[in-house]
């Protein structure tokens, strides 16, 4: 919290405080926390005012690496495009990695389009372009209500530019300024592309979107309507990358090399299983886009591994914390991503949550009551995890679902169905007799999901609209929900006071 608190106050008062000022503010603090060893109380105090002014200097210093001197003229450039091309009307918008003298900078592009030629058609990921253009730093429009300039700056793109159709050609771009992330991360885009192509052999449009969603993180497909669907029912986690659907992989994972440890105990040992889960699993993040969702999980599920091997306790606040630091030391500006937020708070939540409310209904340990222990527990975890998220929804967007735990006992378990599935697909399409049946099995199981949605979402109520809660109310929630956890939990006998 100290550390989230010192990056939010060091963003506010990027204006009027220097990295140099954080440093030396920290430095002193450290000095002045070694010398009062003596006093507990005070030193621990001191600790957290320390951390909190690191959290202040890693934001300064992250947006005094993201500071360019741009030309005030037009100037060719050579780029190369980070995404697929998006036609907005009469121009398509597309990211650029542009190669300026100094470094490769991401440029959000806008390109006017060629309506006799359509040459923009044939631009697709990896693709070089030369262009010609005035290179911008991110501006809002006058009457905007959102700050477009600082989501961007918070993503990384440090410019802004507009292409006229005839102002762009292709060419051969060099890739060594770009770092070996970059590169990394580019070519994944890449092969990303040739599964999405893979994908588009064997399903509809609307099916695709969904698989395409759910396994490769690829949202552009999704219709407005069938988004309203999912937002309207709570289920909306299912179509973004997160804790989800890397749980499932790596359940996939556990239990196919579980198998092997078995059959051969001497090649497949326990530490040797789990570096070769993690090893597909960072592998899996990097070709998904490596978004803050994915790589929390991924990190966290890191951890979970590292634990069980030194048969320490496996999830908790701790672990889910120290992924928190992890993080925000790499990149600070991640505390300001909504999905970054939702994402910590659900798991967080449940942690705390699930276990009191699961206990609410006892239901014994008998082999009968296993679908209905089932059961119970996915409405648990969803009850634990809208009591986190459902504030932050309402913040952010204004609505709050009312049928979230209907709808995610049809939407939780067709995704743990149509991932591993899909992923059959993907290994099986050299054998296309095969794969036809697999890939309508998961049509019928996404079709069966969206008619549900569809269905819960025309139902009235389904949704609260049009709720405004201020910053103050939502900090005034989580301190009465902690409140509430630990009144909760002494009831229960989880915790003593002593």
């Amino acid at each position: 919290m100290p550390l989230a608190l010192g990056i939010a106050v060091g963003d506010t008062l990027e204006e009027y405080i220097t990295p140099v000022v954080w440093w030396v503010m920290m430095v002193c603090m450290i000095i002045i926390t070694y010398f009062t060893w003596k006093m507990k109380y005070i030193q621990s105090l001191l600790l957290l005012s320390t951390v909190f002014l690191i959290g202040g200097t890693l934001v300064s210093m992250k947006r005094q690496s993201s500071e360019i001197r741009l030309p005030d003229t037009p100037i060719t450039f050579k780029a190369v495009l980070l995404s697929n091309p998006i036609v907005h009307g009469k121009v398509v918008q597309v990211d650029l990695m542009a190669m300026t003298k100094d470094r490769p900078i991401m440029v959000r592009a806008s390109i006017l389009r060629d309506t006799i030629t359509n040459r923009y058609r044939t631009l697709q990921i990896g693709d070089g372009i030369e262009a010609t253009a005035y290179l911008e730093k991110p501006m809002n429009f006058s009457d905007a209500t959102f700050d477009y300039a600082r989501w961007l700056k918070r993503h990384g793109y440090l410019a802004e530019t507009f292409i006229l159709y005839n102002q762009w050609q292709r060419a051969k771009v060099s890739l060594r300024q770009m770092s070996f992330l970059q590169r990394t991360s580019l070519a994944a885009g890449i092969y990303r592309l040739r599964l999405m192509r893979l994908l588009e052999r064997n399903f509809d449009r609307t099916h695709l979107a969904i698989v395409s969603a759910m396994t490769l993180g690829d949202k552009s497909l999704i219709d407005k309507d069938v988004k309203e669907d999912y937002s309207l029912t709570g289920a909306s986690h299912v179509l973004a990358l997160s804790g989800l659907h890397l749980t499932i992989l790596y359940g996939l994972l556990v239990f196919l090399l579980g198998k092997c440890e078995r059959l051969f105990p001497r090649l497949f040992r326990r530490a040797v299983c789990e570096i070769l889960i993690l090893l597909i699993l960072w592998g899996y993040v990097i070709l998904v886009g490596m978004s803050s969702s994915v790589i929390r999980s991924a990190v966290m599920l890191t951890i979970y591994s590292f634990v069980t091997l030194l048969n320490r306790a496996r999830l908790s606040v701790n672990t889910l914390a120290l992924t928190a630091i992890i993080l925000l030391i790499i990149n600070p500006y991640q505390l300001f991503d909504i999905s970054f937020q939702l994402s910590f708070i659900s798991v967080w939540s449940i942690l705390l949550f699930y276990p009191l409310i699961y206990e609410l209904i006892p239901l014994g340990k008998g082999k009968l009551l296993s679908p209905v222990r089932w059961v119970w527990g996915m409405i648990a975890v969803s009850c634990a995890a809208q009591l986190g998220t459902a504030p932050l929804i309402a913040y952010y967007f204004g609505r709050v679902s009312t049928v979230f735990a209907i709808s995610s006992l049809v939407a939780v378990p067709c995704t743990m169905v149509i991932i591993p599935a899909t992923f059959c697909l993907l290994i099986l399409t050299p054998l296309p007799f095969i794969a036809y049946y697999v890939s309508k099995f998961i049509s019928i199981i996404t079709e069966y999901m969206n008619t549900s949605l569809h269905w819960l979402a025309s139902l009235p109520y389904t949704s609260i609209e049009n709720i405004h809660i201020t910053i103050l109310q939502l900090f005034i929630y989580y301190f009465m929900l902690m409140a509430i956890w630990i009144m909760w939990s002494f009831l229960a006998g989880k915790i003593e006071f002593k």
